[in-house]
């Protein structure tokens, strides 16, 4: 029943889904202006912040989000930024952050304070980056070409908390991105696999001690999500799972597993299918 549920909603089309920058506008006066601009808006169940929104041509035609008064987000990658809660003044690295939107997030989260260095791997990628940098007007944030594999000796230690998204299969949103369908094989995951392991081998030393790691996916695979945080578990016994049942809505709770991690599944709950865990290392 849960997989016919996936395939069905694989093959529904969705309304686009966004999330309010509330560090230039509140959510009801953004759903007013939507409104206005003559666009049907629904609030999300899950998040008062984030919305469904469709009747428009094309997202540039709209004054708003020329404004930056909001950015093109899935709650579920909302949600990273939900159980991450970050504490005003942290320094965060995004380790995979293209294009900017869990980044974005966090530090609009951070109120003014702290500083956002969100990475990636070429400069194509931080060029979309720091174009919706731009746009929101934040100021504590930056963009920096790193290859996550490879360990940046300056940041051992030093980041209060480091976002990990890594590159995956996609299995969780086949029905945004379709061709992957004819991509997807054994092989290619199992590759993944490894090299998601590899990036959490390296940035997990950017996290200082009583700083926090979260780990994501956006698939549904279970090699890639339980498999990999068991794996890190026992590979790096410092860090443990931190409860994140009272960050989520009420409608999640139930589905947190071991404490600390929870699977999203497209179909079952109001979201693309994706994984999230928050880690936390020793003092």
């Amino acid at each position: 029943d849960v997989i016919e549920a996936m395939l069905r909603d694989f093959q529904e089309e969705k309304p686009l889904t966004i999330r309010c920058c509330q560090n230039r506008i509140t959510p009801e006066e953004l759903k007013k202006r939507l409104e206005q601009e003559g666009i049907t808006v629904t609030v999300h169940p899950y998040l008062p912040y984030a919305f469904a929104i469709s009747g428009y041509d094309y997202l540039e035609g709209l004054k708003s989000f020329r404004e930056g008064l909001f950015a093109v987000q899935d709650v579920s990658s909302m949600l990273a930024g939900e159980i991450a809660d970050p504490k005003e003044g942290a320094y965060v690295i995004d380790v995979c952050a293209a294009p900017g939107g869990k980044s974005l997030h966090v530090a609009e989260r951070l109120n003014g304070t702290g500083h956002v260095e969100a990475r990636d791997l070429t400069e194509y990628k931080t060029d979309l980056i720091r174009e919706n940098i731009e746009r929101s007007g934040l100021e504590n944030i930056e963009a920096k070409v790193q290859d996550a594999t490879v360990f940046d000796v300056e940041s051992e230690g030093k980041a209060d908390l480091v976002i990990a998204d890594l590159p995956c299969s996609g299995l969780g949103v086949l029905g945004r991105k379709t061709d992957l369908k004819y991509k997807a094989s054994p092989e290619g995951t199992e590759s993944l696999v490894h090299l998601q392991r590899e990036i959490l081998d390296c940035v997990h030393r950017y996290v200082k001690p009583g700083g926090t790691l979260i780990y994501s996916t956006c698939t549904v695979d279970q090699a890639e999500n339980m498999g990999n945080l068991y794996w890190f578990l026992e590979e790096h016994p410092e860090f443990r799972l931190d409860d994140i049942t009272e960050r989520l809505c009420p409608e999640l709770r139930e589905d947190v597993r071991d404490g600390g991690c929870i699977q999203l599944l497209p179909g079952i709950h109001k979201c693309d299918g994706f994984f999230l865990a928050r880690l936390v290392r020793s003092e």
